[in-house]
Protein backbone atom coordinates (compact mmCIF):
# COMPACT_ATOMS: atom_id res chain seq x y z
CA UNK A 1 0.00 0.00 0.00
CA UNK A 2 2.81 2.35 0.95
CA UNK A 3 4.50 1.72 -2.43
CA UNK A 4 1.25 2.48 -4.27
CA UNK A 5 0.86 5.74 -2.38
CA UNK A 6 4.41 6.78 -3.22
CA UNK A 7 3.86 5.96 -6.91
CA UNK A 8 0.60 7.92 -6.98
CA UNK A 9 2.39 10.84 -5.39
CA UNK A 10 5.15 10.78 -8.01
CA UNK A 11 2.61 10.69 -10.86
CA UNK A 12 0.67 13.57 -9.34
CA UNK A 13 3.86 15.58 -9.02
CA UNK A 14 4.75 14.94 -12.64
CA UNK A 15 1.32 16.09 -13.80
CA UNK A 16 1.59 19.29 -11.77
CA UNK A 17 4.99 19.96 -13.31
CA UNK A 18 3.57 19.85 -16.85
CA UNK A 19 2.60 23.21 -18.44
CA UNK A 20 -1.11 23.96 -18.34
CA UNK A 21 -2.82 23.20 -21.64
CA UNK A 22 -3.82 26.39 -23.44
CA UNK A 23 -7.53 26.99 -23.84
CA UNK A 24 -8.63 26.55 -27.46
CA UNK A 25 -11.48 28.72 -28.75
CA UNK A 26 -13.20 28.99 -32.12
CA UNK A 27 -13.68 32.03 -34.34
CA UNK A 28 -16.50 31.97 -36.88
CA UNK A 29 -15.16 33.19 -40.23
CA UNK A 30 -15.51 32.55 -43.97
CA UNK A 31 -13.49 30.37 -46.32
CA UNK A 32 -12.54 33.22 -48.66
CA UNK A 33 -12.51 36.99 -49.11
CA UNK A 34 -11.77 39.82 -46.73
CA UNK A 35 -13.53 38.20 -43.78
CA UNK A 36 -11.27 35.16 -44.05
CA UNK A 37 -8.15 37.35 -44.04
CA UNK A 38 -9.41 39.35 -41.08
CA UNK A 39 -10.24 36.16 -39.19
CA UNK A 40 -6.77 34.71 -39.69
CA UNK A 41 -5.16 37.95 -38.48
CA UNK A 42 -7.35 38.05 -35.35
CA UNK A 43 -6.69 34.39 -34.54
CA UNK A 44 -2.93 34.87 -34.89
CA UNK A 45 -2.93 38.03 -32.75
CA UNK A 46 -4.94 36.51 -29.91
CA UNK A 47 -3.01 33.23 -29.98
CA UNK A 48 0.30 35.14 -29.82
CA UNK A 49 -0.70 37.58 -27.08
CA UNK A 50 -2.77 35.50 -24.69
CA UNK A 51 -2.84 32.12 -22.99
CA UNK A 52 -5.55 30.88 -25.36
CA UNK A 53 -5.27 29.44 -28.84
CA UNK A 54 -7.85 30.73 -31.31
CA UNK A 55 -8.76 28.67 -34.36
CA UNK A 56 -10.82 30.04 -37.30
CA UNK A 57 -13.92 27.95 -37.97
CA UNK A 58 -14.34 28.78 -41.64
CA UNK A 59 -17.71 28.40 -43.37
CA UNK A 60 -19.22 29.46 -46.67
CA UNK A 61 -21.15 32.46 -45.36
CA UNK A 62 -21.42 34.66 -42.30
CA UNK A 63 -25.03 33.49 -41.94
CA UNK A 64 -23.73 29.95 -41.32
CA UNK A 65 -21.83 30.75 -38.13
CA UNK A 66 -23.85 33.61 -36.61
CA UNK A 67 -26.40 31.13 -35.14
CA UNK A 68 -23.55 28.95 -33.86
CA UNK A 69 -21.98 31.86 -31.98
CA UNK A 70 -25.40 32.94 -30.69
CA UNK A 71 -26.01 29.39 -29.41
CA UNK A 72 -22.61 29.10 -27.74
CA UNK A 73 -21.30 26.40 -30.10
CA UNK A 74 -18.51 28.71 -31.32
CA UNK A 75 -17.00 31.23 -28.89
CA UNK A 76 -16.43 34.18 -31.25
CA UNK A 77 -17.31 35.48 -34.70
CA UNK A 78 -16.63 38.38 -37.05
CA UNK A 79 -18.91 40.22 -39.47
CA UNK A 80 -19.66 43.71 -40.67
CA UNK A 81 -21.85 45.71 -38.31
CA UNK A 82 -24.82 45.59 -40.69
CA UNK A 83 -24.99 41.79 -40.61
CA UNK A 84 -24.35 41.71 -36.86
CA UNK A 85 -27.06 44.30 -36.14
CA UNK A 86 -29.59 42.50 -38.35
CA UNK A 87 -28.76 39.17 -36.67
CA UNK A 88 -29.16 40.56 -33.14
CA UNK A 89 -32.47 42.23 -34.00
CA UNK A 90 -33.89 39.53 -36.28
CA UNK A 91 -34.34 41.91 -39.20
CA UNK A 92 -33.09 42.32 -42.76
CA UNK A 93 -30.84 39.40 -43.63
CA UNK A 94 -31.97 37.61 -40.44
CA UNK A 95 -35.67 38.46 -40.71
CA UNK A 96 -37.69 36.63 -38.07
CA UNK A 97 -34.60 34.96 -36.52
CA UNK A 98 -33.38 37.26 -33.73
CA UNK A 99 -30.08 36.21 -32.14
CA UNK A 100 -30.26 38.15 -28.91
CA UNK A 101 -27.56 36.17 -27.12
CA UNK A 102 -24.94 37.82 -29.35
CA UNK A 103 -22.69 40.28 -27.51
CA UNK A 104 -20.15 42.75 -28.89
CA UNK A 105 -16.52 42.13 -27.98
CA UNK A 106 -14.85 44.82 -30.09
CA UNK A 107 -15.40 47.26 -32.93
CA UNK A 108 -12.62 46.73 -35.45
CA UNK A 109 -11.77 48.74 -38.55
CA UNK A 110 -13.99 50.90 -40.78
CA UNK A 111 -14.67 49.62 -44.30
CA UNK A 112 -15.17 52.27 -46.97
CA UNK A 113 -17.11 51.23 -50.05
CA UNK A 114 -18.50 53.11 -53.00
CA UNK A 115 -19.88 53.04 -56.53
CA UNK A 116 -17.57 53.22 -59.51
CA UNK A 117 -18.40 53.81 -63.15
CA UNK A 118 -16.19 54.05 -66.25
CA UNK A 119 -14.85 57.59 -66.63
CA UNK A 120 -15.76 57.39 -70.30
CA UNK A 121 -19.46 56.85 -69.44
CA UNK A 122 -20.07 60.51 -68.64
CA UNK A 123 -21.92 59.46 -65.46
CA UNK A 124 -21.15 61.87 -62.61
CA UNK A 125 -23.92 61.26 -60.04
CA UNK A 126 -26.02 58.47 -58.58
CA UNK A 127 -29.09 60.00 -60.23
CA UNK A 128 -27.40 59.59 -63.65
CA UNK A 129 -27.64 55.82 -63.15
CA UNK A 130 -31.42 55.79 -63.56
CA UNK A 131 -32.28 53.36 -66.36
CA UNK A 132 -28.75 51.91 -66.37
CA UNK A 133 -27.72 48.28 -65.87
CA UNK A 134 -27.32 47.43 -62.17
CA UNK A 135 -26.17 44.19 -60.54
CA UNK A 136 -29.06 42.53 -58.70
CA UNK A 137 -28.46 40.03 -55.90
CA UNK A 138 -30.69 37.48 -54.21
CA UNK A 139 -33.31 39.31 -52.17
CA UNK A 140 -32.30 39.73 -48.55
CA UNK A 141 -28.57 39.10 -49.15
CA UNK A 142 -25.84 41.58 -48.20
CA UNK A 143 -25.36 42.55 -51.85
CA UNK A 144 -29.09 43.21 -52.18
CA UNK A 145 -29.02 45.57 -49.21
CA UNK A 146 -25.92 47.37 -50.50
CA UNK A 147 -27.28 48.12 -53.98
CA UNK A 148 -30.68 49.14 -52.61
CA UNK A 149 -28.97 51.52 -50.16
CA UNK A 150 -26.95 53.06 -52.97
CA UNK A 151 -30.05 53.55 -55.10
CA UNK A 152 -31.88 55.10 -52.14
CA UNK A 153 -29.29 57.87 -51.98
CA UNK A 154 -30.78 59.22 -55.21
CA UNK A 155 -34.38 58.35 -54.33
CA UNK A 156 -34.32 55.38 -56.70
CA UNK A 157 -35.36 51.72 -56.39
CA UNK A 158 -34.64 48.59 -58.39
CA UNK A 159 -37.70 49.45 -60.50
CA UNK A 160 -35.78 52.46 -61.83
CA UNK A 161 -32.87 50.45 -63.26
CA UNK A 162 -32.23 47.47 -65.55
CA UNK A 163 -31.36 44.56 -63.28
CA UNK A 164 -28.54 42.17 -64.18
CA UNK A 165 -28.67 39.11 -61.87
CA UNK A 166 -25.37 38.23 -60.13
CA UNK A 167 -24.93 35.47 -57.50
CA UNK A 168 -22.04 37.06 -55.59
CA UNK A 169 -19.56 39.93 -55.48
CA UNK A 170 -16.85 38.34 -57.69
CA UNK A 171 -19.44 37.77 -60.42
CA UNK A 172 -20.58 41.38 -59.99
CA UNK A 173 -17.00 42.59 -60.61
CA UNK A 174 -16.63 40.33 -63.64
CA UNK A 175 -19.87 41.69 -65.09
CA UNK A 176 -18.54 45.22 -64.79
CA UNK A 177 -15.21 44.31 -66.42
CA UNK A 178 -17.08 42.55 -69.23
CA UNK A 179 -19.30 45.59 -69.81
CA UNK A 180 -22.62 43.93 -68.93
CA UNK A 181 -23.28 46.37 -66.05
CA UNK A 182 -22.72 50.11 -65.92
CA UNK A 183 -21.45 50.31 -62.34
CA UNK A 184 -20.07 48.16 -59.54
CA UNK A 185 -19.35 48.30 -55.80
CA UNK A 186 -15.77 48.21 -54.49
CA UNK A 187 -13.94 48.83 -51.23
CA UNK A 188 -12.13 52.14 -51.62
CA UNK A 189 -8.43 51.61 -52.32
CA UNK A 190 -8.75 47.82 -52.40
CA UNK A 191 -7.03 45.46 -54.80
CA UNK A 192 -10.34 45.18 -56.68
CA UNK A 193 -10.55 48.97 -56.93
CA UNK A 194 -7.06 49.09 -58.47
CA UNK A 195 -7.79 46.19 -60.83
CA UNK A 196 -10.95 47.86 -62.12
CA UNK A 197 -9.12 51.13 -62.76
CA UNK A 198 -6.42 49.28 -64.69
CA UNK A 199 -8.85 47.06 -66.62
CA UNK A 200 -11.55 49.54 -67.68
CA UNK A 201 -10.41 51.63 -70.65
CA UNK A 202 -9.89 55.19 -69.45
CA UNK A 203 -10.13 54.19 -65.79
CA UNK A 204 -12.97 54.50 -63.28
CA UNK A 205 -14.69 57.23 -61.29
CA UNK A 206 -16.21 57.07 -57.80
CA UNK A 207 -19.63 58.68 -57.41
CA UNK A 208 -20.27 60.79 -54.31
CA UNK A 209 -23.23 60.12 -51.99
CA UNK A 210 -25.45 62.97 -50.80
CA UNK A 211 -25.36 63.40 -46.97
CA UNK A 212 -28.97 64.65 -47.03
CA UNK A 213 -30.09 61.18 -48.14
CA UNK A 214 -28.19 59.22 -45.48
CA UNK A 215 -31.36 58.12 -43.65
CA UNK A 216 -32.66 56.40 -46.78
CA UNK A 217 -29.41 54.46 -47.06
CA UNK A 218 -29.43 53.48 -43.38
CA UNK A 219 -32.86 51.91 -43.80
CA UNK A 220 -31.04 49.25 -45.83
CA UNK A 221 -27.65 49.38 -44.11
CA UNK A 222 -28.12 50.11 -40.37
CA UNK A 223 -24.98 51.40 -38.70
CA UNK A 224 -23.40 52.76 -41.89
CA UNK A 225 -22.27 56.36 -42.20
CA UNK A 226 -20.61 58.54 -44.82
CA UNK A 227 -16.92 59.42 -44.93
CA UNK A 228 -15.33 62.03 -47.17
CA UNK A 229 -12.21 60.82 -48.98
CA UNK A 230 -9.76 63.03 -50.85
CA UNK A 231 -7.91 62.31 -54.13
CA UNK A 232 -4.82 60.16 -53.65
CA UNK A 233 -2.62 57.98 -55.87
CA UNK A 234 -3.64 55.10 -53.57
CA UNK A 235 -7.35 55.68 -54.29
CA UNK A 236 -7.85 55.35 -58.06
CA UNK A 237 -11.16 56.85 -59.16
CA UNK A 238 -11.41 59.47 -56.42
CA UNK A 239 -11.21 62.62 -58.55
CA UNK A 240 -12.38 65.15 -55.94
CA UNK A 241 -13.66 65.16 -52.35
CA UNK A 242 -16.05 62.17 -52.43
CA UNK A 243 -18.55 60.82 -49.88
CA UNK A 244 -18.39 57.03 -49.62
CA UNK A 245 -20.31 54.51 -47.50
CA UNK A 246 -18.50 53.43 -44.34
CA UNK A 247 -19.36 50.63 -41.94
CA UNK A 248 -17.41 48.95 -39.18
CA UNK A 249 -16.30 45.35 -38.84
CA UNK A 250 -17.22 43.74 -35.53
CA UNK A 251 -15.78 41.01 -33.31
CA UNK A 252 -18.48 39.39 -31.19
CA UNK A 253 -19.19 36.59 -28.72
CA UNK A 254 -22.31 35.40 -26.93
CA UNK A 255 -23.75 35.26 -23.44
CA UNK A 256 -22.41 31.68 -23.29
CA UNK A 257 -18.81 32.81 -23.83
CA UNK A 258 -17.07 33.10 -20.46
CA UNK A 259 -16.29 36.58 -19.15
CA UNK A 260 -12.60 35.77 -18.62
CA UNK A 261 -12.32 34.38 -22.15
CA UNK A 262 -13.69 37.56 -23.71
CA UNK A 263 -11.59 39.72 -21.37
CA UNK A 264 -8.39 37.98 -22.44
CA UNK A 265 -9.35 38.08 -26.14
CA UNK A 266 -9.99 41.82 -26.29
CA UNK A 267 -6.94 42.51 -24.13
CA UNK A 268 -4.81 40.59 -26.63
CA UNK A 269 -6.41 42.42 -29.58
CA UNK A 270 -5.77 45.78 -27.94
CA UNK A 271 -2.10 44.86 -27.45
CA UNK A 272 -1.84 43.79 -31.12
CA UNK A 273 -2.73 47.11 -32.76
CA UNK A 274 0.63 47.61 -34.51
CA UNK A 275 0.81 44.00 -35.71
CA UNK A 276 -2.73 44.09 -37.07
CA UNK A 277 -2.15 47.38 -38.91
CA UNK A 278 0.96 45.83 -40.47
CA UNK A 279 -0.86 42.65 -41.50
CA UNK A 280 -2.60 44.21 -44.50
CA UNK A 281 -4.70 47.08 -45.90
CA UNK A 282 -7.94 45.62 -44.50
CA UNK A 283 -6.88 46.90 -41.05
CA UNK A 284 -6.47 50.55 -42.07
CA UNK A 285 -8.28 52.70 -39.51
CA UNK A 286 -8.16 50.18 -36.67
CA UNK A 287 -7.17 51.59 -33.28
CA UNK A 288 -7.42 50.20 -29.77
CA UNK A 289 -9.23 53.37 -28.74
CA UNK A 290 -12.25 52.64 -30.98
CA UNK A 291 -12.78 49.03 -29.85
CA UNK A 292 -15.49 50.12 -27.38
CA UNK A 293 -17.43 52.32 -29.86
CA UNK A 294 -21.22 52.10 -29.55
CA UNK A 295 -22.84 50.20 -32.44
CA UNK A 296 -26.29 49.71 -30.88
CA UNK A 297 -25.58 46.11 -29.84
CA UNK A 298 -24.94 45.17 -26.17
CA UNK A 299 -21.33 44.56 -25.18
CA UNK A 300 -20.14 41.46 -23.38
CA UNK A 301 -19.37 41.93 -19.64
CA UNK A 302 -15.86 40.57 -20.16
CA UNK A 303 -15.15 43.23 -22.79
CA UNK A 304 -16.67 45.99 -20.66
CA UNK A 305 -14.39 45.02 -17.74
CA UNK A 306 -11.28 45.47 -19.89
CA UNK A 307 -12.47 48.71 -21.48
CA UNK A 308 -13.21 50.18 -18.06
CA UNK A 309 -9.74 49.22 -16.87
CA UNK A 310 -8.06 51.11 -19.71
CA UNK A 311 -10.46 54.06 -19.57
CA UNK A 312 -12.22 53.85 -22.96
CA UNK A 313 -15.65 52.75 -21.71
CA UNK A 314 -17.70 55.97 -21.67
CA UNK A 315 -21.24 54.67 -21.18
Amino acid sequence: MKRLLVTAGVVAGMLLALPAQAQTVGLGSTTRGGTSQIGKAIAAAISSNSAMQMRPQEMANTADYLPLVNGGDVEFGIANVVQTWFAYNGKGMSEGRPMQDLRMAAVLMPFRAGLIVPKSSGITSIADLKGKRWPVFKQGSLGDHVVRAFLANAGLTLDDVKGVPVPNFPRMWNSFKQGTTDMTVVVVGSKTNREMDATIKGGVRFLSFAPASLAGMQAWMPGMYLTEVQPSPKLPGVEAATNVMTYDYTFFASTATKDDTVYEAVKALHASEKDLLASGPFWTGFTGARMANDVDIPFHPGAIRFYKEIGIWQR
